[in-house]
């Protein structure tokens, strides 16, 4: 199966604007030969919303919703948006197909440090649960921030993902000597998370600029047998492909059992020790 990252930049608060993109890039996809598309974090709103947010919010029965669905009689695709429930703003990614939304993540760790304010705007998802797609097989969504507590990507790995698609909006931050050390970061962690805990991993950055953040791109694919498959370029709008191929998932697991000889239970009862601790 044939997958494609979209490397976007969203416009802030221009919701119709950004759908429009959004379905310009499934033609595009499609015309490639891409069986579904993954967008960033937040990519049908821009990221430095603010008092926007419930503006932009929508929710079932929304006419964004609607078109969205509708977007996906093209091709599935993940992509992010403020999703409201209850009064409530969630920093949310969905999964469609075939004109339904079949799966809502709301992000669980919201970055409140440096030039991140999202606690001010957001509340708190509370559960990681994976999904099963008969194209994909058993996949996870995260977003952001919640990538970089490898705790995630774990419950994820005793849920028997196969495919874990991570949204993002991370900015460029470093000097670039050799790329952008936030870049590197993603790319480490996804080296790691797909080769240890034998899954795909699709991670879906931003580009383009909200207030004074530059967001830096490098979205990428990892096999799970941890081997980049897939890099997009720094800091431009790009489009990429990558094959998703459950055969490739038997053989890593095969030479690396790791979910095999895993003991959830002593994990379990060690975290209740700390907590009880506590």
């Amino acid at each position: 199966m044939n997958i494609a990252i979209a490397q976007m930049g969203p416009a802030v608060g221009k919701v119709e604007q950004n759908l429009d993109k959004h379905l310009e890039i499934l033609q595009k996809a499609k015309d490639k030969g891409a069986e579904a598309v993954i967008f960033p974090e937040l990519a049908l709103t821009g990221y430095e919303l603010y008092d926007l947010v419930p503006d932009v919010a929508i929710k079932e029965g929304h006419p964004i919703m609607e078109k969205l669905k509708e977007g996906s009689r093209i091709l599935p695709f993940f992509t992010g948006f403020v999703l409201e429930e209850d009064d409530l703003f969630f920093n949310a990614a969905g999964f469609f197909r075939e004109g339904k939304l079949v799966h809502i993540h709301r992000k669980v760790f919201l970055p409140n440090y440096s030039m991140f304010e999202e606690k001010r705007f957001f509340a708190e998802g509370d559960r990681f649960r994976a999904f099963y797609d008969g194209k994909l097989g058993r996949v996870g969504i995260l977003i952001c921030y919640d990538y970089l507590h490898p705790s995630s990507s774990y419950v994820y790995f005793l849920q028997k993902v196969d495919l874990l698609v991570v949204l993002s909006a991370s900015p460029a931050r470093g000097y670039p000597q050799d790329g952008f050390p936030s870049i590197a970061m993603w790319e480490n962690m996804s080296k790691v998370v797909s080769r240890h805990f034998t899954v795909y991993v699709a991670y879906a950055n931003r580009v383009g600029f909200d207030g004074g953040m530059a967001f830096g791109g490098g979205s990428h694919a990892y096999s799970p047998t941890g081997e980049e498959i897939l890099r997009l370029r720094d800091l431009e709008e790009d489009l990429g492909i990558f094959a998703y191929q459950r055969k490739e998932l038997r053989r890593a697991r095969v030479l690396f059992p790791a979910l095999r000889d895993e003991r959830p239970r002593v994990i379990y009862r060690e975290i209740r020790r700390i907590l009880n601790e506590d």
